[in-house]
Order: structure tokens, then sequence, then C-alpha cells
């Protein structure tokens, strides 16, 4: 089958319609399943589009995250934190489960249940204080960011105050624009010596929190996380616990004001909101990318496309929710459909860590905003809403409501 269409393209791709699954996966998943791409660093790489070929390339151990030999394709051509050997996300087996088992106490569904309360609390803080100051409002600013922030903040014991920080640096370490790259390398630098200054402040003064639960975690036997892995695994927490969290809960409420019957619905039956998150998940996922893995070996994938030995390839989430082979009527957004098995929080050993937690923060801030906004709308229309360009994540750069 080929693996090669007339117009490789450069990734990343432009958005589909409203932050969607960029069109260019749809158009090659029935011409060119697995095609040539070139990368921002100018190196090309193969893209996965169908979901078994996916699936195969997250799951298979003949793919490896190992990007750091020379002559390894790169997403960028200056350093990116996909070179970094402590990354949990760069490891491969046994070096990758070995750190999962050590931390995965600390994630699983019982730990996340814990934190409803709380996160109840603070989403019901926030949505007072946004009816006390009255419509309109950027429910983005307003709700979707201070949600997950203040979340991780208090899960990991961050000060809230710092918050503008890590939010400046996460912006820019996911960003894939070449004209950051000086702001981008001192964002790495500044926030390793915050979270390393957070470490040892935790070290003196323990929280009882989860960077204290992490500095004690130990597997069966009695092996520590290193002071690097401890402080990869703070900095991957951060960023991903309130950067893509933050997104997906304003992309979720815009899609329920675009499909007012399920919203109606949801309203009328609360209950059903797991279903509805999920459905948002799938459809909303604001990744459109995937992190680069390269074939240990060559690879027959289940579309029959060959991937040779060393060659990088990109499986993106996003395409794989979108496989009609998959999902019938993908576009559609269905919180009854009846297997919605969507890869939104990955496939494989690198499924997301935060799973459980972020499903909660979803589940509550979903609901919350469906019973406390009875008459909720977008406040301009939907043509000037406006779509973050350049970055790994896409999601709208701000959310006008009313009520």
């Amino acid at each position: 089958m080929s693996t090669t269409v007339p117009d490789s393209g450069t990734y990343p791709f432009p958005p589909g319609a409203y932050g969607g699954c960029p069109m260019a996966y749809r158009e090659r998943r029935e011409t060119a399943p697995v095609s040539t791409i070139t990368l921002p660093s100018g190196d090309e790489v193969l893209l996965a589009t169908r979901f078994d070929d996916i699936r195969e390339v997250h799951t298979s151990q003949h793919f490896s995250r190992n990007l750091r030999y020379p002559g390894a394709p790169r997403m960028l051509a200056a350093a990116d934190f996909g070179e970094d050997p402590n990354s949990l996300t760069n490891m491969d087996p046994p070096e990758h489960a070995r750190l999962r088992r050590i931390v995965q106490g600390a994630f699983t569904p019982r730990a996340a249940e814990k934190w409803r309360p709380q996160i109840t609390e603070i989403a019901e803080g926030l949505l007072d204080t946004m009816l006390d100051a009255g419509p309109p409002a950027d429910l983005r600013s307003a709700f979707a960011f201070p949600l997950p922030v203040e979340v991780i903040c208090r899960l990991l014991g961050v000060p809230a105050q710092d918050s503008p920080l890590f939010r400046k640096w996460s912006d820019l370490l996911l960003s894939l624009t070449a004209a950051d790259t000086d702001e981008r390398m001192r964002a790495g630098l500044d926030f390793s010596a915050y979270v390393d200054g957070l470490i040892a402040d935790h070290r003196r003064r323990p929280r009882a929190d989860l960077i204290d639960d992490l500095i004690a975690a130990r597997d069966e036997d009695a092996e520590r996380l290193s002071g690097d892995e401890l402080a990869n695994m703070v900095r991957g927490l951060i960023i991903a616990g309130h950067e893509t969290t933050a997104n997906v809960i304003s992309r979720g409420t815009l899609a329920l004001l675009r499909h007012p019957g399920r919203l109606a619905a949801l309203r009328a039956a609360p209950e059903r909101v797991a279903d509805t998150v999920e459905e948002i998940l799938r459809v909303e996922i604001p990744g459109h990318g995937a992190l680069l893995r390269v074939a240990k070996q060559e690879v027959r994938l289940p579309s029959g496309a060959v991937v040779g030995k060393g060659q990088g390839i990109l499986a993106p989430f996003v395409a794989a929710n979108q496989d009609p082979r998959r999902f019938p009527e993908p576009e559609t957004f269905d919180p009854d459909r009846a297997d919605n098995r969507h890869v939104s929080f990955g496939i494989g050993p690198h499924y997301c860590l935060g799973a459980n937690l972020a499903r909660v923060e979803l589940q509550v801030a979903v609901a919350a905003v469906a019973r406390r906004l009875p008459g909720l709308e977008l406040a301009v229309p939907e043509s000037e809403l406006t779509w973050a360009a350049g970055s790994r994540v896409c999601g709208l750069e701000a959310l006008p409501v009313t009520w």
C-alpha cells in the first residue's frame, strides 16, 4: 500500500472546523492511510491515520520512544523535551514499567475519587464568582483554566500564586513555532529550577500531598524514584494536569452549546454526565499530534503499510477517534454511543497516568456548568471564535458566553 501522497504536507496541519481533527488526516485515511509528512525540524516521518494502525504503533514492542541517538527524527530542530532520558514519556520497557510501577498507586480510580469533593468545591466557587460578576464572561479564563490549575496546585502543594508562571512555561514548552526556540529553552531551564526548589521545600517541610507521596513512593524492591525522575514526573504533572484538561472543558462546553439537544438531555438526566464526558473526550481531544516513535525493525501495519527499521512515525489519537471503521459517523457528537472506547488518554504502556483524575475533573466541570448556567449561550457568533495555533495543543483563545 502506498506510503506517500502527491503533497506530503508540513506538520502541524491546520485544525478542522471548531478546532477539530485536521482535514488532512481524514483525506489521507482513505487514499494513503500511512503517508509521508515533514516535521517542523525538516525531518520526514510517516503519519498513520487509521485506528488499527495507530493502536499497533502505540502498543507494539517493535516501536521505541528512544529518539536520542544520532540521526533520530526530531519534532523540532532545537532541543525538545523528547530528548530527556529521565522523562516517563521517553522511556521504553523495562525502565518505563519500573517507573510506572513505583508511582501508579497515586493515580488509581480510588485516589482520584478522593479528590471529587474538593474539585466540586473549587468548581462551585469559580461559578459563584462568575455569576456574581454577571454576564458576559470568558468561560475559558473564568472557569475552564482556573479549575484544573487550582486542582493541580492543591494536589502537588504548589502555591496558587505561582500558577501564571507555570502556565507561561507550559505554553512555551508545548509550542511548535521555531521563533520560540530561545524562549522555549529559557522556559525549560526556569521550569526545572522552579520544580527543583519545590521538591526541596517538600523534603524540608512535608505536606501530605502528591509530591510527598512521590518522594516516598517505592516499588516492591524498595526502589525509589531518582531525583531526575521525580523532577520530571512533577513537571509532567503540572503541564498535563492543567493544560489539556482546561482545553477539554472549554471545547466540551462549546460542543454542548453547538448541540443544544444534548445539553438539554444532560440537564434532564445529570447522571449521564459520564457518558457525555466520554464523547467530549473522543471528539474534543485538544492534542492533534502524538509522541514520535521509531521502528526498531521492519513492521507491517494492519493497513498493509510497511514501516522500515529506523523510520519515524506519528500516530495521532485524534485521527484514531475519527476513524469510521471504529466509530460509525465519527463526526456526530453522540453521548449515547454504545461502544465509546476512544483512545484520547492513549493506549498501551504510555496510557495517561492522570486519566482517572482528569475524568473526575471533567465530570464535575461539565455537570456544574450544565446545572448552574441554565441559560448559557455564546456571547459572540461562532465565526468570531479563534483557536490557538502553533502548539501541540489546539484550544480556544477565549470562550465568551452569556446567560
